[in-house]
């Protein structure tokens, strides 16, 4: 998979919560991408809609196990969250959610800043910014297939769909 686009830079330790509040969890994510990191500064959600790559800190998405933040993220728009170490728990969730997730701290520590185009190639791991290369773990199959598919539901839909078929062939 390649990815390209501009980037929406935050910092360490931005909460779940502050990703999105608990009270915005239920709507639907239409609704939950316009409170996405609202509370975080007055700019912070009209940067998360204009960029498809979001950098982010140590331990982003930490403190809850609710999906709705990393689903919130994609309905904004964002198909990236590049940087790290993550909370793991937002980890699985945004890999459920067919949110890519790339562990880079090194471009975090190189102070990429807000605006910058960034290049994303899964198969060769590397990433591009400001003519710098970084190197990234490569993303496994199974990842892939879940994030290219949009979500893990429709993942499963498509391998069950193509084991019926599989099935009534043989």
């Amino acid at each position: 998979m390649k990815f390209r686009g501009t980037a929406a830079v935050f910092g360490d330790y931005v909460s779940g919560d502050t990703i999105l509040p608990a009270r915005y969890a239920f709507l639907d994510p239409e609704a939950m991408a316009g409170h996405v990191l609202e509370e975080l500064d007055g700019t912070a959600n009209e940067r998360v809609r204009r960029s498809e790559i979001l950098v982010a800190g140590t331990a982003f998405g930490y403190g809850t196990g609710r999906e709705s933040s990393a689903r919130a993220l994609r309905a904004a728009g964002v198909k990236v969250v590049i940087g790290g170490p993550f909370a793991r728990m937002f980890y699985r969730n945004a890999i459920n959610n067919g949110l890519l997730v790339l562990d880079c701290p090194a471009l975090v520590g190189d102070g990429v800043e807000d605006g910058r185009e960034i290049e994303i190639d899964t198969v060769s791991g590397e990433v591009r910014c400001a003519g710098r290369a970084y190197k990234v773990p490569p993303v496994p199959d199974a990842i892939g297939r879940i994030v290219a598919a949009g979500d893990l539901v429709e993942y499963g839909r498509r391998w069950l769909r193509d084991r019926s078929r599989e099935n009534a062939d043989a």
